[in-house]
């Protein structure tokens, strides 16, 4: 093997197991979505009536809407609101206030937590009979503060997104916080001689070396927000809550496909089609965002 051809030993066997559990079970997704099959028995081809019902049967249709919308509202907050959060989180650590290490810790320790063990900890935390926060209020005088949380289709899905957010918030901090100890001491120390304050040496140096880390938190963000399950399955069931306020695409696919929810049986044909869906969805926006922020980082 020359030289030049020596990378191909080391890439072929995760390629090899690439293509076997991603490639190939893509492939299969593709195909299945063009019948009517429950997973035994004869396959019925039936074309693109499968994504015909995703989009345009009037039950399905609005399923499905409410379910992407929800993906949708969740990336937007993650996006806008957690990844600032994650920054300055990042940025306080990085100056090394009292505490750091153990608010690095603390802040990054729900990550490690099993989303199973999450959603069964937000349940005994927003329960609106037995669980700790309604007992709180009620210790402390304040019933007009008792809620039902997952239950008020006002204000579950803001519960929801609260303890995702609180349960992954801490990798965004951690892939920002290991860029920003990669910037450069001397860029840092001659601002510092110049008498940049905090404010402006965050704002005019470091931010910008902070960029591949930002655009990294934002791709994979936006995926995690795209492939909700775990939690709000154990937080608002089959049925993703009171009306639909807890509906994700993953949910819908896990129901449709299992949960005889839709034609009576399993559908697998029909859940492929939806995995089909939800993967072009996800391949869209990444290369959306990669067009998007070359053009801006090019300028």
């Amino acid at each position: 093997m020359t030289k030049s051809k020596a990378y191909i030993g080391f890439i072929t066997p995760g390629f090899i197991l690439y293509s076997l559990f991603m490639i190939v079970p893509l492939g299969f997704a593709i195909y299945y979505s063009f019948f009517n099959w429950s997973g035994m028995g004869a396959m019925d081809f039936i074309g693109l009536d499968n994504f015909r019902r995703i989009f345009f049967d009037e039950r399905m249709g609005r399923i499905f809407r409410n379910a992407l919308g929800n993906n949708f509202r969740y990336m937007a907050i993650a996006v806008c609101i957690f990844i600032p959060i994650q920054i300055a989180m990042a940025y306080l650590i990085h100056l090394r206030i009292r505490g750091h290490n153990f608010f690095r810790l603390m802040i990054f320790l729900p990550y490690v937590i099993s989303p199973s063990i999450i959603g069964f900890f937000a349940l005994l935390v927003f329960d609106p009979h037995i669980g700790m926060l309604n007992t709180l209020f009620l210790t402390l005088g304040l019933p007009q503060l008792v809620n039902a949380w997952f239950g008020n289709p006002d204000i579950a899905f803001f519960v929801l997104v609260g303890v995702i957010g609180w349960n992954g918030i801490g990798v965004g901090m951690v892939i920002i916080l290991a860029n920003m100890k990669n910037i450069p001491d001397d860029v840092v120390e001659a601002s510092i001689i110049d008498g940049a304050s905090v404010w402006q040496r965050f704002w005019h140096i470091e931010l910008p070396f902070l960029k591949p880390s930002i655009v990294n938190v934002v791709v994979l963000s936006s995926i995690f927000a795209l492939t909700q399950f775990d939690i709000p399955f154990i937080v608002g069931g089959l049925n993703g809550g009171i009306d639909g306020k807890l509906d994700f695409l993953n949910l819908m696919f896990f129901r449709y496909t299992f949960g005889d929810a839709y034609f009576g049986e399993t559908a697998l044909g029909f859940g492929a089609a939806i995995s089909v869906v939800s993967f072009s969805i996800i391949l869209c926006i990444a290369l959306l965002q990669k067009l998007v922020f070359n053009r801006l980082f090019d300028r």
